[in-house]
């Protein structure tokens, strides 16, 4: 995978920005609330592009004709959370939404109705979640209709899951096959596993995206052959994807991208995956170690290994010519960092047991040190090496 995610999310952005420019008056008030869901993702305050958009979903939703019209809903439920998250909600606005919905209860198996559409339903629940008190009839209602109405595309299913992910359920999040490969479905995916899943997870969905991500379109005018335009409510959930990982990125997938030695990303690779960092290091340092042995023909161990071949007047590995003092005190420096690698990351590992607190380390410490070792490794290989 060398999907660049945070150059994607600035395309994203821009793409979300460029379909509000093209929004009039006229515009659909639904395609707008999810993009200005979209936009939230940057935070609800000092956000100007997203202030702009409620300030015209709020022009919007003041005129009485709008209330009667029930495919509204789900744009309403995006104001009214918007309205609460920035602190300026208009007395009485939320509870007519509810009464909106508490209505809209009674027409719920309607063909047309909007609890049929996974899209609208998000929202509610979104803000029914995120209000301190409400209706239970009207929370078990949403529940009720959410898990009745999962059946169908993995994409509506997402949308029902995490509709009752808002209404405070605990369910499992999807775990489809390997071999999804419809756009829509795939999205959703990334943005239910960043939306609710664990750092960990969420790095085969990204994997599957970055296999897709040639074939999206943001245009509606796209004519290149097998182009998917996303939707509005597509292109907010990526957005909001690509905003998390970016935030706070899943430790798989920054193995993945970073562009690590690749002795040093074979021999981790397996115990990082599994969530074995104390290993996935302790084997990059030994795959290491055994690499200057086998170029240097010096049967040591590792810190008197480096010391040997990294030191003295005339080292067996010189990284430079060793004729100014920069040269030297980069050869010196080297060598530091290399002992540091066998004194600091490999010696605890193989002295120690696995639960002692001395070599307890996390994802990202695993990750910065195989990065140090990844570092020393190439170096090494563009040294002169000494026979």
């Amino acid at each position: 995978m060398k999907m660049d995610l945070y150059r994607s999310r600035e395309e994203v952005k821009q793409a979300i920005l460029q379909q509000i420019a093209r929004l009039n008056s006229e515009g659909d008030p639904f395609a707008a609330s999810w993009l200005a869901y979209a936009l939230s993702q940057d935070g609800f305050e000092a956000n100007q592009p997203f202030s702009e958009l409620v300030r015209r979903l709020i022009l919007w939703a003041d005129k009485d004709e709008i209330w009667d019209t029930r495919r509204n809903l789900g744009a309403l439920c995006f104001l009214g959370y918007f309205l609460r998250k920035m602190g300026k909600e208009t007395p009485g606005f939320t509870p007519r939404v509810l009464d909106q919905i508490e209505r809209l209860k009674e027409q719920k198996d309607h063909k047309f109705s909007p609890m049929n559409d996974p899209e609208q339903v998000f929202p509610m629940a979104l803000l029914v979640g995120s209000l301190e008190e409400t209706s239970q009839s009207l929370e078990d209602s949403l529940k009720e209709i959410a898990r009745t109405r999962m059946q169908g595309t993995l994409k509506r299913q997402i949308l029902y899951g995490a509709a009752l992910k808002e209404l405070g359920e605990s369910i499992s999040l999807p775990e489809p096959g390997e071999d999804v490969s419809d756009i829509g479905d795939i999205i959703a995916l990334v943005w239910c596993w960043e939306r609710y899943g664990k750092a960990g997870e969420r790095a085969k969905w990204w994997e599957a995206f970055d296999r897709v991500k040639e074939l999206l379109s943001f245009d509606q005018a796209e004519t290149r052959e097998g182009a998917r335009v996303l939707s509005n409510s597509e292109i907010a959930q990526l957005y909001e994807a690509l905003t998390r990982e970016t935030a706070d990125p899943d430790p798989n997938l920054l193995f993945d991208l970073y562009p690590l030695h690749p002795r040093v990303k074979e021999i981790a690779r397996k115990p990082f995956k599994e969530g074995n960092y104390l290993h996935a290091v302790f084997e990059a340092t030994k795959a290491f170690e055994k690499y200057l042995k086998r170029i240097t023909g010096i049967d040591k161990n590792c810190r008197p290994l480096v010391q040997e071949t990294f030191g003295g007047e005339s080292p067996k590995i010189k990284f430079n010519k060793l004729e100014s003092r920069s040269e030297k005190d980069e050869q010196t420096g080297l060598q530091l960092i290399a002992e540091g690698i066998c004194a600091a990351f490999r010696n605890p590992k193989g002295h120690e047991p696995m639960d002692a607190p001395a070599v307890q380390i996390d994802a990202i410490e695993a990750l910065d040190q195989l990065v140090i070792i990844s570092y020393i490794f190439k170096r090494v290989e563009r040294a002169e090496i000494e026979p």
